[in-house]
C-alpha cells in the first residue's frame, strides 16, 4: 500500500519502527490508552465468542487491550508490514494470546476471511491511504469482512486543512509532542510527514466515503486536536 510518491507503508513501519512505535505513538496520540479504553467500551455489547478483525494491526495495541478484557474473544491481525504483524506475534505471545491470534501479512483488500467477523478496527492506517477511490477501497474491504451488524471502529488524523482551525490544532500537536522531550530535529521530520504523508479529510467527507462502503452513520466518541475515532456498523 503506497501513500505517496517516497513513502511506502512497509519501509516507514520496518524493524527499526516497530521496536519503538509503542513509546512514540503514545507521544505522538494524545490520549492514545484512553482511546482504546474507549474503544473496549464500546465492544463490552459484543458476544462473547466475538472474532475481531484488526486491520492495519502493527504491534497489536487493539488485540492485547481488547484481549484481556475479552478472554473468549479470538482475532485476525492483517498488516502490510512483516515487521510490524512479527511484533504483534511476539506480544501476544507474551502475553499468553498466541492461540487467540491468526496472523496475515498483506493488504486487508487481499485478505478474505473464512467466515465474516463480529467487528473490526482500523486505528491509523486509512489516513495513509492516498486518493478517494483507494480508501473507498479499503472501507469496502473491510466491510466485506464484517456480517451484517456487525461493528467498525474508525481511528485516524483527520480535518480541513483548508479550515480555519486546521493550523492552530496542527499547532497545539506539535507543542504537546515537544512537550515530551522531543528534539527539535526529530519534531521538524515528523511535523514534516504529518503535513507531506498524511491524506486528511474532513470528517464529512469520511462519513460519505463509510455509507458508500455499506457502512451505517458514525458516532464520533474521541477527539485529540487532530486525532479522532468513531463507531459504526455494517448496514448493508
Amino acid at each position: 500500500m503506497q501513500a505517496t510518491e517516497g513513502f511506502t507503508i512497509t519501509a516507514h513501519f520496518d524493524e527499526s519502527h516497530a521496536a519503538k512505535y509503542d513509546r512514540r505513538i503514545r507521544q505522538f496520540c494524545p490520549g492514545y490508552d484512553a482511546l482504546h479504553d474507549l474503544a473496549a467500551a464500546w465492544c463490552a455489547a459484543l458476544p462473547p465468542d466475538t472474532r475481531f478483525l484488526s486491520s492495519g494491526a502493527g504491534t497489536g495495541a487493539e488485540i492485547l487491550a481488547l484481549g484481556r478484557r475479552f478472554p473468549s474473544w479470538n482475532f485476525v491481525a492483517v498488516d502490510v508490514s512483516a515487521d510490524m504483524i512479527q511484533a504483534c506475534r511476539d506480544n501476544t505471545a507474551s502475553t499468553g494470546m498466541a492461540g487467540r491470534v491468526d496472523f496475515f501479512t498483506g493488504r486487508v483488500q487481499d485478505y478474505q476471511a473464512s467466515a465474516p467477523f463480529d467487528a473490526a478496527a482500523s486505528i491509523f492506517v486509512a489516513h495513509f491511504i492516498k486518493g478517494r477511490d483507494e480508501k473507498l477501497a479499503y472501507f469496502k474491504s473491510i466491510a466485506a469482512n464484517l456480517q451484517i451488524g456487525g461493528m467498525f471502529i474508525l481511528a485516524d488524523l483527520f480535518g480541513d486543512k483548508q479550515s480555519s482551525s486546521f493550523a492552530p490544532l496542527l499547532d497545539a500537536w506539535l507543542r504537546h509532542y515537544a512537550s515530551h522531550g522531543v528534539d527539535a530535529d526529530t519534531l521538524a521530520k515528523d511535523r514534516a510527514h504529518v503535513e507531506r504523508d498524511i491524506d486528511y479529510r474532513p470528517e464529512s467527507e469520511l462519513i460519505a466515503l463509510l455509507a458508500e462502503a455499506g457502512f451505517a452513520p458514525p458516532v464520533r466518541f474521541f477527539q485529540a486536536l487532530l486525532f479522532g475515532a468513531w463507531v459504526t456498523v455494517r448496514a448493508v
